[in-house]
Parts: C-alpha cells; sequence; structure tokens
C-alpha cells in the first residue's frame, strides 16, 4: 500500500494519509448524498467523485484520492454554512477520526492471526507494570519517566493496531530502561 522503497515509518505516515483521504472522502459524501435538492446529476457527480476516491484509496493511491476529496469539497462548498455542512474539525477531532480509519488500515495489512485478544491483553498489562514501576523509582530522572511514558505509549499503540510484534519490541525496550535503574539502585 506504500510508495516503494519507503521505510518502515514511511509505511505508516502514507497509510495515515490514505486513512485522512478515505475518512474525508466518506464524510464529504455522506453529506452531500442528502442533498437531493441539487438533482439528480449532482447527486450522481459527488457519488462518482467519492466512488473514484474510495478506489483510489483501496489501490493506494494518494494523489489522486486528494484530487476526488478536492472535487467533493466543490461539490459541498455552495453548502458552506449549513448547519450540517462538515465544515473543517479541531485538529484533535480529527486525530480522532482518522486514527480509527488508519487501525482498520493496519490492520488489514497484518498475517492472519497476528492479532490475540489475550496476549494483547497481557502485553498490556506488562507494559503498564514496568512503566509505573520506572515512573515510581526515585533514582529515575525525569527523561527516563519521559523514555518510559514514550515506550509504553508505542507499545501500546502497536497493540491497539494489532501488531504484537512490535509491541514486544518495545516492551523489551522497556524492560531495558527498568534494569538500568534496577542496576542503579545495586551498584
Amino acid at each position: 500500500m506504500a510508495p516503494e522503497g519507503s521505510g518502515e515509518v514511511a509505511d505508516v505516515y502514507y497509510i495515515w494519509r490514505l486513512a485522512e483521504a478515505a475518512q474525508q472522502i466518506d464524510l464529504l459524501a455522506g453529506f452531500l448524498a442528502t442533498r437531493d435538492v441539487d438533482g439528480p446529476a449532482a447527486l450522481r457527480a459527488s457519488a462518482e467523485s467519492a466512488r473514484a476516491g474510495r478506489a483510489a484509496v483501496a489501490a493506494g493511491r494518494l494523489r489522486e484520492a486528494v484530487d476526488r476529496i478536492d472535487d467533493l469539497r466543490e461539490h459541498a462548498a455552495r453548502w458552506a454554512g449549513h448547519p450540517h455542512h462538515p465544515g473543517d474539525p479541531a485538529a484533535v477531532e480529527h486525530d480522532a477520526r482518522v486514527w480509527d480509519y488508519a487501525k482498520d488500515m493496519l490492520r488489514a495489512e497484518l498475517p492472519p492471526g497476528e492479532a490475540k485478544v489475550s496476549t494483547a491483553r497481557r502485553i498490556l498489562g506488562e507494559i503498564d507494570h514496568v512503566r509505573r514501576g520506572i515512573c515510581a523509582r526515585p533514582e529515575a530522572d525525569e527523561q527516563a519517566r519521559a523514555d518510559a511514558r514514550h515506550l509504553a505509549g508505542r507499545g501500546a499503540m502497536a497493540v491497539e493496531i494489532g501488531h504484537l510484534g512490535a509491541a514486544r519490541k518495545e516492551l523489551r525496550r522497556l524492560r531495558a530502561l527498568a534494569e538500568r535503574y534496577a542496576g542503579d539502585e545495586d551498584g
């Protein structure tokens, strides 16, 4: 789904951008589908833009999807000020909406059987336990606490998208951080 030659971070960013496009297409298409006073030709035109945009997202063609979003925004512009016009959400609301789409796309990239609920719950519990242990240590400075929160957040995010291998990696990094402070305590 990501462009050729890109790395893992670039892949996730590319999937995020595709998820952003999918969310915008769904939002605008849903709004425009209720504007039947524009007549059948306008409804067909916006439905066709939405269909083409969704196909572009599914094929990983971000630029084409963004072009279809622009078409849908043009169709919706005449309804600016309408109480149900989608407008532009606040950044936090936008990220929350897109995150749901991104999780679905990222989960779809995983091999079958990768996400197991009981294993995910156990990993999350261990991540939280180790993070709390580091943050409770008096010898852990603010940077260590920040690192623990960061690694725990990355691990939790990996669990949330169903990528348990990445979550285990973050748990190992968190344990290594905890061991450094356990060693300081003994020495």
